[in-house]
Parts: structure tokens; C-alpha cells; sequence
């Protein structure tokens, strides 16, 4: 089987096919479902050649009310076919809005980052947008653009929160946490339907940088794949979930695994898991 990258599976061809075709017709319906409210607050970051798209929330209530400099939480959605069903733009979706209230009662920025490609041209060469694909360049990317808002913020790196479902939490893993990742020195992270070690590059798997100041919190669905995965399956949400969080133990940080029953892979109670997970953190002093 031919491999998008050195560890993803490319998924059939037949499939792949089908899933473009998806795009292109759904993306005549976008405009009805895509909240245009959201698509506004959005701002360009470009670097290496790749743009991406965030939006800072939170500023105007803690610039001027708090002496000690934030944290900082960053969120990454998972794979869509359309931009309409990230929950980070969609009509229907409080989430966005909900993370920035659960930001602020721990005093952090919020920045959700959309998915490479979500706001640019439609292009459907790819059968979905996500952030696990070209992982290595994407981190480069966001990297830079996390250091910038450093310097624009002056965010506390030791209190850095990142949070991800599905492709997002795989992007985490395989790029942010695992190598790189100097700009963390503190804080964790919450791999929500997701979160393997399988994508990390070979040369990034041996000994590293200890992770002991971070807490990584894994939530997975006991319907959300299989664990082990079956033959022929193509990826299995709760596979990921147990290599990643055996992985990271491994790397001395403090780790934890929740399955989450009768949950399968849509529907996650993203914003309640997220805000266990910083109350978590901020009881344990890591945040």
C-alpha cells in the first residue's frame, strides 16, 4: 500500500476518489452552513510557504487586569471534508466560544488554529483537510507562529495548554510533543479521539528532551475503533490513544487515559473534557 507519509496509510484509491467528489459537491452548500461571524475573527500567519489561519481570544481581558503574564491555550480540530464541519466554524457550534470562556477562568489566552487549507481556495487534491498530513512542515509552521505570539503576548511558556481532536490530537503527538519542542516548558495537553506514536519520525523516537513538567491527558471512545486495531482496518482512535500515552510515559511525563463509554468517534464532549483537564492541571500545579 502506497503511504502518504513514512507511517499514514494512504487510504484506497476508490475512496480517496469518493471523498473528493464529497468535497466538491458539498462545497456548493458551504455558505449556508459556515458561521461567517467566525470566518472574520480569523487572522493569516505565513511562514516556510504554508499560511495558516488563527484568532486570539481573551486579549482585551487580560492585558490590562493581570500583572503576571498569561498562559496560553492553543486548540486544533481534526479532519474534515468541509470547512463547515469544523466545529470551529460551524452555525451550529459554540465551541469556539466555549474554549475562550474555559481560557479565561484560568487566565490564558485562547487561540484555535484552523486546519491548514480551511479558509484558503478550495482545493481538492486532498480527500480532507487536516493537519497529520505534511505533519513536519505544518509544525515548522505553527511552531514560528507560536513563537510570534510570544513575543506579541509575552505569554508564561511554562503554562501552555494543547488541546486537539481526532487529526488535531494525532498532530500533537506525532509533531508538537515529540521533538521541537523546546518552546514548551510547561503546562500539558488533551488528545481528545486520538493521539498515537506511530507518525513519529524514526529519528525523534529514541532519547529526548524529558516531558516531566507536562500532564498529557488521552480521552478515547470504547466504540472509536478498536484496540488492538482488526486486520485491514485502516486507523483506530483507541489503538492511537494507548501507544501515545505509553509513549509519552515513557518520555517522564505525567500521563493519563480515560475511555470514555459508548462514544464513538463523532460527537465528543470536546469542551467539558478540555476543562476537566485544566482544572486537573491547575490542581496538580502544572498550570
Amino acid at each position: 500500500m502506497r503511504r502518504t507519509t513514512a507511517h499514514i496509510p494512504r487510504l484506497p484509491r476508490s475512496i480517496s476518489a469518493a471523498m473528493r467528489g464529497a468535497r466538491r459537491a458539498g462545497s456548493v452548500l458551504e455558505p449556508l452552513l459556515v458561521s461567517s461571524s467566525e470566518l472574520i475573527g480569523y487572522l493569516p500567519y505565513r511562514a516556510y510557504g504554508r499560511t495558516l489561519h488563527y484568532r486570539v481570544d481573551n486579549a482585551h481581558y487580560l492585558e490590562a487586569s493581570q500583572a503576571e503574564p498569561p498562559g496560553i491555550l492553543f486548540f486544533f480540530d481534526g479532519d474534515y471534508l468541509l470547512r463547515s464541519n469544523s466545529r470551529l466554524l460551524s452555525r451550529t457550534s459554540s465551541l469556539r466560544r466555549d474554549l475562550a470562556d474555559i481560557a479565561r477562568e484560568h487566565r490564558m489566552l485562547c487561540v484555535p488554529v484552523l486546519a491548514p487549507g480551511t479558509l484558503e481556495a478550495p482545493v481538492f487534491n486532498d480527500p480532507t483537510t487536516t493537519w497529520w498530513v505534511r505533519a513536519r512542515r505544518n509544525g515548522r509552521v505553527f511552531s514560528a507562529l507560536a513563537a510570534d505570539l510570544a513575543e506579541r503576548y509575552g505569554y508564561d511558556r511554562t503554562r501552555i495548554w494543547l488541546a486537539g481532536y481526532s487529526g488535531g490530537a494525532e498532530f500533537i503527538t506525532y509533531e508538537l510533543l515529540s521533538h521541537s519542542n523546546d518552546w514548551l516548558l510547561g503546562g500539558g495537553a488533551s488528545m481528545i479521539g486520538g493521539g498515537g506514536s506511530d507518525g513519529i519520525p524514526q529519528r525523534f523516537r529514541g532519547p529526548s528532551r524529558s516531558l516531566n513538567g507536562m500532564l498529557l491527558s488521552w480521552h478515547v471512545g470504547d466504540r472509536d475503533g478498536k484496540a488492538p486495531a482488526s486486520a485491514g482496518q485502516i486507523w483506530s482512535a483507541q489503538r492511537a490513544a494507548h501507544e501515545g500515552e505509553e509513549f509519552y510515559r515513557g518520555r517522564q511525563a505525567r500521563t493519563m487515559l480515560r475511555i470514555l463509554p459508548k462514544q464513538g468517534h463523532r460527537g465528543y464532549p470536546l469542551t467539558s473534557l478540555i476543562r476537566d483537564d485544566l482544572r486537573a492541571a491547575t490542581r496538580l500545579g502544572y498550570l
